[in-house]
């Protein structure tokens, strides 16, 4: 039944001359990696940090639950289990890892949907959001690199992590010492993770004596999630604890912040995370590395442009 809808809409994608190919492909790609990351951390570095810290753990909860199911379920993509689906060559670099579920998915409900949840007294920017994650999810399915099933699992679990960080992080602002024991939690969690995904064992379909998936390629995506969650919360116990700086500033001051920041994120990125992960071909690297890139702009960069705030303040009060 899923293949078989993916097919009517690949006749559909056919029969209408690809007219909506590049929007859709645009779609879909706007639900990945940096494209994520820098509005998620603008927002914490000049608008409102209790905010953002609900995008960050609803997206972070969000990744860590795909990860683990994707490594557990192993369903290959839908492509492989029929060679009758053609997905768009544009959106073939970003299917990777097994299908269920879908990680655009996943990740477009849980930050549009966190944001939305944030702000939401905002009805109009409520709307807005819900038809960004409607898009997305329906462009994995139009692009043909997933299946409803796939997608509406990570829908699912997209709302039910926001839910659950919207109740999470009402209780720490009541009981402000329950972050010690969400990291912790959280500690253990990951490193359980690790150890189930690097250990456990997956299904290996051999075509003429050679593996069909390579589970070893399939289950980076899953280090990479792991790596990036855990460096979301602990960034946030991290900042929250020891940091603790101002959102404040003047424009021009959070003009900055959002250049600087946004660049060197999508350059550490771009040049050093991704490039490094990828040639050590090693999951506990990928882990460290996106952990790490959370961590600095959460933490390490807030604590830099304080710094360089002050000083600028400092120099024209002198004047």
């Amino acid at each position: 039944m899923d293949i078989q809808f993916l097919l009517m809409l690949q006749h559909l994608r056919e029969g209408l001359g690809g007219v909506f190919d590049e929007f859709f492909a645009f779609m879909t790609n706007t639900a990945v990696d940096h494209w994520i990351y820098v509005p998620m951390l603008i927002l914490f570095w000049v608008a409102d940090k209790r905010k953002a810290s609900l995008v960050f753990f609803s997206h972070g909860f969000s990744i860590f639950t795909n990860g683990l199911l994707k490594a557990t379920f192993c369903v290959y993509r839908p492509w492989i289990r029929s060679p009758e689906l053609k997905p768009l060559d544009s959106a073939m670099a970003g299917a990777t890892g097994y299908s269920f579920p879908s990680g655009h998915a996943t990740c477009s409900s849980s930050f549009w949907g966190g944001m939305a949840m944030a702000w939401r007294k905002y009805k109009s920017f409520v709307a807005f959001c819900v038809l960004v994650v409607f898009l997305i999810a329906f462009s994995r399915l139009y692009v043909g690199v997933h299946t409803p099933q796939d997608v509406l699992v990570g829908l699912l679990t997209g709302a039910t992590m926001i839910f659950l960080s919207d109740k999470l992080l009402k209780a720490v602002d009541k009981k402000p010492e329950l972050d010690a024991v969400i990291m912790i939690v959280a500690t253990v969690l990951a490193i359980a993770c690790y150890f189930y995904v690097t250990r456990k064992s997956y299904p290996i379909d051999l075509v003429d004596g050679k593996p069909l998936v390579d589970p070893s390629k399939m289950t980076v995506n899953s280090f990479r999630d792991f790596g990036t969650a855990y460096g979301l919360i602990l960034g946030w116990f991290l900042e929250r604890r020891f940091v603790k700086f101002s959102v404040n500033g003047t424009a021009a001051e959070k003009v900055m912040r959002c250049l600087w920041g946004g660049l060197a994120f999508v350059f550490a990125q771009l040049v050093i995370v991704i490039p490094v992960a990828k040639a050590s071909k090693s999951g506990l690297v990928y882990f460290l590395l996106f952990a790490a890139c959370m961590v600095f702009f959460m933490t390490v960069y807030p604590i830099i442009f304080t710094k360089i705030e002050a000083k600028g303040r400092a120099k024209a009060a002198a004047k």
